[in-house]
């Protein structure tokens, strides 16, 4: 279940599309990161319509334009709780066939392309059959 997040923010930023085109993966995973993080998580992108990935410069192919991907940050002024943050997002996204690039005030992640055909909408529990996650804390 997701306990952090709302459809709201994934939508494109120009145009307010992509209401249930997000990755359901996507978002289970950035709900755990956000709840082991015990601090608000923002999402900078996620679902991009053509047009504003365009305007933003983002690649011809990328991931944001079919729900499976999103940049994300926490709270400005965090200081050195960036790296801790880093740290444990990097645990748990950085896995085969995902992207995981750390920029200076944000961090993108993308599931694999496959994920697009599993979208959460919001208005039910996303859940991965089999897929549990351990608690994770960062020393």
């Amino acid at each position: 279940m997701v306990a952090f997040f709302s459809p709201w923010e994934f939508l494109c930023p120009c145009c307010g599309e992509g209401s249930g085109k997000i990755s359901e993966l996507l978002v289970t995973r950035l709900d755990t990161l956000r709840g082991e993080r015990g601090e608000p998580v923002f999402v900078n992108s996620g679902w991009r319509c053509a047009v504003h990935n365009m305007r933003v410069g983002g690649s011809r192919v990328s991931r944001h334009l079919i729900g499976c991907a999103a940049d994300i940050r926490i709270a400005t002024g965090s200081g050195g709780r960036f790296s801790m943050f880093t740290q444990l997002a990097e645990r748990l996204c950085r896995l085969p066939g995902w992207e995981f690039l750390l920029y200076q005030n944000f961090i993108h992640i993308a599931v694999p392309r496959a994920e697009s055909a599993r979208r959460w909408s919001g208005t039910e529990p996303a859940f991965i059959p089999g897929c549990f996650i351990e608690p994770l804390k960062i020393a």
